[in-house]
């Protein structure tokens, strides 16, 4: 139903899906000419041969897609949404409404060239494809997680400074941080501890990253900034990160707008400001 309502002309797939697709084009029901496979097959187009072929064409001298102009207006990505209240629509978003949105967090947050993100969200929501653009903006170098399993190897491996995430993961991030305190016999020292720092911030020290030097470390050691969103975060999780040292804001949104309407900042954070509610 989505290559039909996207009038797709050309899929990029994986081997694995090279058949299924195959099979929808000979339904005739698709607008769909061309498949680009990421993986290499015998008397198929791939993404080497892709790029291999325009850095033949530019070379060459044809420079139609450095010098193409953009239309701020025109169609750059359709999305589809989940289906939550009903089928699925195909939100397009245009050049201006993604730069837009970019522009905005670029005035708010604090991301910089020197940083290190590591891409957790897929590519094909909104939140997950803006936020990669927002780093790559400032010049941000991204990496890649190899897993759900791997993400405290990586954070160290990587060195990673940022990221942005959904709740579940920064929830469970938490739990295991509670549970190496609580296994160390550290509970009441963490509690003292973080009564102490918020009682030093009143004066303008901030002793936070030296504090709790052992707790970051176990997440990498360079790790200072986390945006969550895609539902609430439990207020609890939120404050105990910004606690520890590390900048924890939520941000609020939807496809239809890019996707990110409102978010906190590092000089606005309420806890609990993102909440589910019903009808």
């Amino acid at each position: 139903m989505s290559l039909e309502k996207s009038k797709a002309d050309i899929i990029f797939c994986e081997a694995t899906y090279v058949d299924i697709i195959r099979n929808i084009m000979s339904r005739g029901k698709t607008t769909l000419q061309e498949i680009i496979c990421m993986d290499s097959i015998d008397g198929m187009t791939d993404m080497v041969e892709l790029i291999k072929r325009g850095e033949e064409l530019i070379d060459s001298g044809d420079k139609r897609f450095i010098n193409s102009e953009i239309n701020l207006d025109d169609v750059a990505s359709i999305v589809f949404t989940s289906g939550t209240t009903a089928l699925s629509k195909a939100v397009m978003l245009t050049q201006k409404n993604i730069i837009s949105n970019i522009n905005d967090m670029n005035k708010v947050e604090r991301m910089y060239e020197t940083d290190t993100n590591i891409a957790f969200l897929p590519f094909h929501h909104t939140f997950g494809s803006t936020a990669i653009l927002l780093f790559l903006s400032k010049g941000t170098r991204n990496v890649f997680c190899d897993g759900l399993r791997h993400v405290q190897e990586n954070l160290r491996e990587y060195k990673v400074t940022v990221f942005v995430c959904v709740p579940l993961l920064l929830e469970s991030m938490y739990k295991k941080i509670e549970a190496g305190i609580e296994k160390k016999g550290k509970t009441k020292l963490i509690k003292f501890a973080k009564g102490l720092s918020n009682f030093l911030l009143k004066f303008g020290i901030d002793i936070r990253r030296k504090l709790f030097k052992e707790i970051l470390d176990e997440l990498g050691g360079e790790l200072r900034f986390i945006v969550c969103g895609a539902s609430p975060l439990d207020k609890k999780v939120a404050k105990a990160f910004n606690e520890f040292g590390i900048l924890t804001i939520q941000g609020y949104g939807l496809t239809e707008a890019s996707p990110v309407l409102a978010a906190e900042s590092i000089k606005v954070i309420k806890y609990g400001s993102i909440r589910l509610t019903y009808a």
